[in-house]
């Protein structure tokens, strides 16, 4: 299915694309690093570790931030980093923190934009950039969260269509689509979180996957609030 949306390319020159991890991209770079290959792998924190110093941003908490009532818990809903680069073959470690997660992977153009598919969840500023809960216009929406979304790459393809929420149960409540879904994890039950930053001591679950083809893929939480409401989505690179 192909549909180009009118407005994608006005969207597109909202907001710059999120930088390559793993490349030279400074043009002081040196060839030498310019040209240097992608890691064989890389580790991604999903979503953020419990705090321990002030969240930036109007009323938010010090720590104890979080839940679903939370107005500030959208600041939590995160990757980091959000982009990253490996070689074709490689893996790429999920270290979860925080409650209420569930991750999908999907393979989309290498011209999709995080301003681009964000769009088509909760158009406007990404909420990473919205340091005021008021400003948040699908803050803890149920609306939104709970509504049809088609979301499509940067080519007009279908990547996911999120079926609206009816039942509220299993797979309602979840961004649940699996025409060219390549895995999921939390779709009955959310994944535990851990307390330190994803590497050699994680205690959170791990979640690895290992990419066997070259491309750019898209890796999204699957709770509607996070995903439809908050952006909380990153994208790997894939070297072939």
């Amino acid at each position: 299915m192909r549909i180009r949306p009118l407005f994608v390319a006005a969207v597109i020159a909202a907001v710059p694309m999120v930088s390559l991890a793993g490349y030279g991209t400074d043009d002081n770079a040196t060839d030498d690093k310019k040209n240097d290959p992608p890691p064989a792998g890389a580790s991604v924190d999903f979503g953020v570790f419990p705090p321990t110093t002030p969240i930036e941003g109007t009323g938010c908490a010090t720590t104890g931030i979080g839940g679903p009532t939370d107005p500030c818990a959208y600041k939590l809903h995160h990757l980091t980093p959000e982009e990253v680069t490996i070689q074709e073959g490689g893996e790429v470690t999920f270290q979860v923190h925080g409650g209420g997660h569930a991750m999908a992977i999907y393979k989309v153009s290498q011209n999709t934009t995080r301003n681009d598919l964000g769009q088509f969840l909760c158009p406007g500023m990404d909420p990473e950039h919205i340091a005021d809960p008021a400003n948040h216009p699908c803050d803890l929406s149920t609306t939104n969260s709970n509504a049809q979304h088609m979301i499509f790459d940067g080519k007009g393809d279908v990547v996911i269509v999120a079926s609206q929420n009816v039942t509220n149960a299993h797979p309602d409540n979840r961004v649940w689509y699996v025409p060219g879904r390549l895995m999921s994890a939390g779709g009955q039950q959310f994944l535990n979180g851990g307390t330190t930053p994803a590497g050699p001591t994680s205690n959170g679950q791990l979640i690895t996957y290992r990419f066997l083809k070259g491309g750019r893929y898209l890796v999204h939480c699957m709770n509607r609030t996070h995903f439809l409401n908050d952006w909380m989505f990153g994208f790997v690179n894939v070297e072939g």
